[in-house]
């Protein structure tokens, strides 16, 4: 199973999302665009899983994460990957307590520990992939991106739960299934 784990944005933000995005595909090049519809905030992308792997990573998912208490989140500003340089993605930041670099790393060490992740060297940086970019965007497409999203995006929402979410690639993107989802219960039962 190819399988990542997320936090997801809630529907009134994803619509605000896609009513920023619709005004902006054909004013930049070609992209492949994220449906707003499914975009969410990757904690840890796992890969490939095998299939008897995954009880044991929910569960210790679950008792490692439920301690954290929900936490109040709100997408903000647009960016692009590789920083400073011809874009390759296309993202929106996040602001988030730092709690989250904390649940995130948690994340990472269960992966770790329970299915034999291998983490990335780079620091964890939150953000909302928008569009992956065939052709690198150069400095005046990423002027535009950024000028579409300037300040918060959307309601702020409370994130209460991370999900385990397996992913099945298509010719049509890819499409997602909520495996488990796990509370953040700030240890109440």
């Amino acid at each position: 199973m190819r399988l990542f784990i997320a936090l997801e944005i809630p529907e009134p933000v994803r619509r605000e999302v896609a009513r920023r995005v619709a005004g902006l595909r054909e004013r930049l090049p070609q992209a492949r665009w994220v449906d707003p519809e499914i975009i969410h905030l990757t904690l840890v992308f796992l890969g490939e899983v095998a299939e008897e792997k995954v009880s044991a990573l929910s569960a210790r998912l679950r008792e490692t994460l439920a301690p954290y208490a929900p936490l109040p989140m709100r997408l903000s500003d647009a960016g692009t990957f590789p920083p400073g340089r011809p874009a390759r993605v296309a993202w929106l930041g996040l602001e988030a307590p730092e709690e989250l670099q904390a649940l995130q790393a948690d994340a990472v060490r269960v992966a770790v520990e329970t299915v034999g992740h291998e983490p990335e060297e780079r620091p964890y940086k939150p953000h909302v992939t928008l569009a992956r970019c065939p052709s690198p965007w150069k400095r005046d497409v990423i002027e535009k991106l950024v000028a579409a999203f300037p300040g918060t995006i959307g309601q702020p929402w409370i994130a209460d739960r991370v999900v385990l979410m397996e992913s099945k690639l298509s010719p049509r993107g890819a499409r997602y299934r909520v495996v488990e989802e796990h509370l953040l219960t700030g240890g109440e039962a």
